[in-house]
């Protein structure tokens, strides 16, 4: 039988969204081949938090839940919603439930993604981030609340969605010191500077941003540096070890672009450089790149990331991400890898045990 790990899911914007839709599509697919199944026990929206369409006695479908949500509506218009507070949610999904963080960003507090994921960790539900607030801000308390109740921590999607960035560097770069990691992070920012270089406005790029579902609401995070420098600080601590305070981090964003030559374009970086004291030199700032180079040959609608490390040489990963699927599959692989106690996942914790 396949085990079941209830999900709650935070946040029914366009990444829950594709996510309700994957695992309807792959469900019978997880339970042959991944050996789980994902009931959603409850889910939240702006308007609050409610029985999911999986939970006992709930009145809510998927399909309802999807219509509502498309149409601009909240979870509370739906006939029959049942709403619950956040410690009732958690006790639908238990110990081996999983809490699927999708909520804008708040970078001053960690907003309700932050609340959840303590309210959760602390009862031994694992929890799974597309969400960075939560990591960039707490990391080593929400670490040190999985380890003390047994949780898993997923948090692969934060950092360039289903490209996996974290993966890759925590898992396959054994033994090797990085030297300098350097990134496109922010796929909103990159379709605006490439749209804007083509002769559109900053408001046409946006509100294509927006209907791909891979720009916020408020776009405002994108371009000024934000959304790319909390991904830096999520992997400057859980890759590279280093303790950075996010207030601290230096940023500038679109605005700050120069003027490019005729074979250049605008990429906007984060960047961690290995210093001779052995930290690392963290920023976040827009440069002109030869249209020929790695990072200048990219598309409109990737994210890439190149790292030289002492050992393994320069490695590149690029991803063309023109929606919030790839986003979506990357919690849900997160979330595999935690029900399956794989500790090859992106924790490098199979939820219980030791740290790898």
């Amino acid at each position: 039988m396949p085990l079941l790990r209830p999900l709650i899911l935070l946040g029914m914007g366009s990444v829950h969204r594709s996510l309700l839709r994957i695992l309807e599509k792959k469900a019978d697919g997880l339970a042959d081949g991944e050996g789980v199944r994902f009931p959603i026990v409850a889910c939240a929206d702006r308007s609050g938090f409610f029985r999911g369409p999986d939970a006992p006695g709930s009145h809510l479908t998927r399909e309802a839940i999807l219509a509502v949500k498309e149409n601009g509506g909240s979870l509370a218009d739906l006939a029959g919603a049942q709403p619950v507070p956040l410690e009732a949610a958690v006790e639908l999904a238990g110990p081996d439930g999983i809490l699927m963080d999708a909520v804008s960003m708040d970078m001053e507090t960690g907003g309700l993604g932050l609340t959840a994921a303590r309210a959760a960790l602390s009862r031994g539900t694992s929890a799974v981030f597309a969400n960075k607030s939560a990591v960039a801000l707490a990391f080593d308390e929400l670490e040190s609340l999985a380890a003390s109740s047994g949780a898993g921590l997923g948090w692969s999607a934060t950092v360039c969605g289903g490209l996996p960035v974290i993966n890759a560097a925590r898992r396959e770069m054994v033994a090797a010191q990085f030297l300098r990691v350097r990134g496109v992070f922010n796929g909103t920012s990159n379709l605006v500077l490439d749209q804007v270089a083509a002769g559109r406005t900053v408001a046409e790029a946006i509100a294509e941003a927006q209907e791909r579902g891979i720009a916020e609401t408020d776009p405002t995070n994108d371009l000024n540096g934000t959304d790319t420098a909390a991904k830096l600080a999520i992997f400057a601590r859980t890759v590279l070890g280093q303790p950075v305070r996010f207030a601290d981090l230096p940023r500038a964003g679109v605005e700050a672009a120069p003027e490019p030559g005729p074979a250049e374009v605008i990429r906007l970086f984060g960047e961690a450089v290995l210093q001779p004291d052995g930290g690392y030199r963290l920023r976040v700032a827009p440069e002109a790149v030869p249209r020929q180079s790695f990072f200048g040959a990219i598309g409109s609608l990737d994210m890439a990331v190149e790292w030289e490390t002492d050992i393994y040489g320069i490695h590149r990963l690029a991803a063309t991400e023109g929606d919030a699927i790839p986003t979506a599959a990357a919690m849900l692989r997160d979330a595999v890898h935690i029900a399956r106690g794989m500790p090859a996942g992106p924790t490098l914790r199979a939820g219980g045990e030791g740290a790898s």
